[in-house]
């Protein structure tokens, strides 16, 4: 697909697509500097940080009433998935056989802007939308988009604490892709660039480097691409309900858990470990987890603590175990238990904090 690196480049690439007037699905905050470069094109906003069924609807009567014949996301991964999600229906008899994923053979070309470094939804041939508070995943090839702008400028406005979920969303896809039962050589290459890239380039970017902004947007792009070759692991299914009952970030939930996955996986000496290590510059498997907290615990991501009993059974009841079998290794119940206690307690007989951040401080000296 094509990528461009400077918004800019918007009515060039609509005009390549053969779009004229798009439907624009962005927030408020992105309309004005759509409209400048689409000033007819009508704007979407309607859709919530887990965007809904009914509200995706609402976007496709929006797109029909205008006479759209394309479809712009800009934003986050929320407005990617509302976007993917609107075309998913307009390919389908009705909105509800969208479900479904047999989408007719129309076209309705999308152009997705990512303004956050971290979900790769740019990358991705699959949507989130909630039907009746309920998670559902979208995936097929026509939702893929068909042009990319990877304009680095919208990051310098992020929150710190935001941009930190979203690189930590992007690094945890990278591993998990590349450790991934379902990863191949295309995908690794992918996600090893993701990876030997992100872990140098946080400090700098994190402190509000422009130039490692651009570089962060591609690395994410990077992971992001691997993810659509191998779909997540065992992190990402542990995370979702964390992010629902307990409102950690997403990306932060995510490497709540990985470091603990991760040493697991080194213990037992798995090829992808033995082969991170190395990519990372270790010799010991287990230092790439080590490190990785140590990361974490430096950019202020602490353990949460312990919940109570009955939020621990529904995290653990919670896991997906159609991404569990996309993972390395068989977990069990009290295997799930373990890692979501070591990760929330943060169980210093696992990995030693004070250790970890020691390595991490070194490591950032040697860059």
């Amino acid at each position: 697909m094509p990528v461009s690196p400077s918004l800019s480049s918007l009515p060039d690439l609509l005009g390549a697509l053969h779009v004229q007037r798009p439907l624009l699905v962005c927030s408020a905050r992105w309309a004005d500097a759509l409209h400048g470069l689409c000033p007819d094109a009508p704007v979407f906003s309607a859709f919530s940080a887990n965007p809904d069924f009914d509200q995706c609807a609402a976007g496709l009567c929006m797109l029909e009433r205008c006479t759209c014949d394309g479809v712009v996301a800009m934003g986050g991964g929320s407005a990617m998935d509302t976007a993917k999600t609107i075309k998913a229906m307009f390919l389908s008899p009705s909105p509800a056989r969208a479900l479904e994923m047999q989408y007719s053979e129309g076209t309705l070309p999308l152009i997705c802007i990512p303004t956050t470094a971290g979900s790769g939804s740019e990358a991705t041939q699959t949507a989130v939308v909630y039907v009746d508070n309920r998670k559902f995943s979208l995936s097929h090839p026509c939702l893929l988009p068909d042009g990319v702008i990877l304009d680095p400028a919208p990051l310098r406005t992020l929150p710190f604490a935001q941009k930190r979920s979203c690189a930590l969303d992007a690094l945890c896809q990278a591993i998990e892709s590349y450790w991934s039962k379902s990863a191949t050589k295309e995908s690794r290459v992918l996600a090893s660039e993701a990876i030997s890239g992100i872990f140098p380039l946080l400090p700098a970017y994190l402190s509000g480097d422009t130039a490692a902004a651009g570089t962060m947007l591609t690395l994410s792009y990077r992971a992001g691409q691997a993810i659509q070759l191998t779909r997540t692991t065992a992190a990402h299914a542990m995370s979702y309900q964390l992010t629902k009952l307990l409102g950690i970030p997403h990306g932060d939930a995510c490497a709540l858990t990985l470091p603990f996955l991760w040493l697991r996986l080194a213990e037992k000496r798995h090829p992808a470990c033995l082969s991170l290590a190395a990519l990372l510059g270790f010799s010991d498997p287990a230092d790439p987890a080590r490190l990785f907290l140590g990361m974490r615990l430096a950019f202020h991501l602490p353990a949460p603590g312990l919940p109570g009993d009955e939020t621990m059974e529904r995290l653990i009841r919670s896991v997906n175990p159609e991404r569990l079998g996309n993972h390395p290794e068989e977990l069990t119940v009290e295997e799930i238990r373990d890692i979501y206690t070591l990760a929330l307690r943060q169980d210093e007989t696992a990995i030693d904090p004070t250790h970890a951040l020691e390595m991490w401080n070194a490591y950032v000296q040697h860059l």
